[in-house]
């Protein structure tokens, strides 16, 4: 286990999905929400989000599920050592409605396999790694299932799925409401999209500045520092 930062919360890593900035942005992107008081993760992993996210909330309960028994019992370890108040269960996200807790959640927060059936990695060995993901119309179902009205879905995804995601959502009665797009550098085209959606909300999408992680020297960003707690 190692302190993300100092003075931050401590994390063991998850072996197969390890940390990664699209989940750092995430978690910094929906923390700006507020307020939330119950969380679900779909496909927690490790439960990196969860830990991010109580860093900022803590008196929100935050639940997850994982699909893989070695990622919750990782997970479960991580919510003892942040006395991080929720329950982690073993369930593929697809059966959802198994966990009886429709329309409970403030915050659902997803950073899903980007390659899903018919969508396929281009690099042979994540395609292998990843299997079968959750389509957009499945992790949104489950979302809108777990959301109370007004309650939001954030999630991380590549701009080249956000058609896909966007019809997705709308049909699961989540409008699109906040989009970022995440670049290298402000030259480079963008690699990650940050979506914000709300469960019943109205039409209006509000498109955010641009997230550049490295200046024209390589360093980070001011804002990539201070949202990894760099000095």
């Amino acid at each position: 286990m190692k302190q993300l930062w100092p003075g931050g919360p401590i994390y063991a890593d998850d072996t197969v999905f390890r940390i990664t900035t699209d989940s750092v942005l995430l978690a910094h992107f929906a923390a700006s929400l507020g307020g939330f008081g119950r969380c679900m993760d779909i496909g927690c992993g490790g439960g990196l989000l969860s830990v991010l996210l109580h860093a900022r909330e803590p008196r929100a309960v935050f639940d997850s599920v994982d699909i893989r028994p070695e990622a919750v019992a990782l997970c479960r370890e991580n919510y003892r050592v942040n006395a991080i108040e929720g329950e982690v269960t073993a369930l593929d996200a697809r059966q959802y409605r198994a966990l009886g807790r429709a329309g409970e959640y403030d915050l659902v927060v997803c950073n899903p396999p980007y390659y899903y059936a018919g969508k396929s990695s281009p690099d042979a060995a994540r395609a292998a790694a990843r299997g079968d993901g959750l389509s957009p119309a499945q992790f949104s179902g489950a979302a809108s299932y777990l959301l109370r009205r007004s309650g939001c879905f954030c999630l991380v995804h590549k701009p080249e799925f956000l058609t896909d995601i966007f019809a997705a959502m709308r049909l699961a009665d989540i409008e699109p409401k906040a989009l970022r797009l995440v670049s290298h550098t402000a030259d480079s085209a963008p690699a990650l999209a940050l979506i914000l959606g709300r469960r019943g909300g109205r039409p209006g999408l509000s498109a955010q500045p641009g997230l550049f992680l490295c200046k024209a020297d390589g360093s980070p960003t001011d804002e990539v520092r201070q949202i990894y707690h760099l000095r």
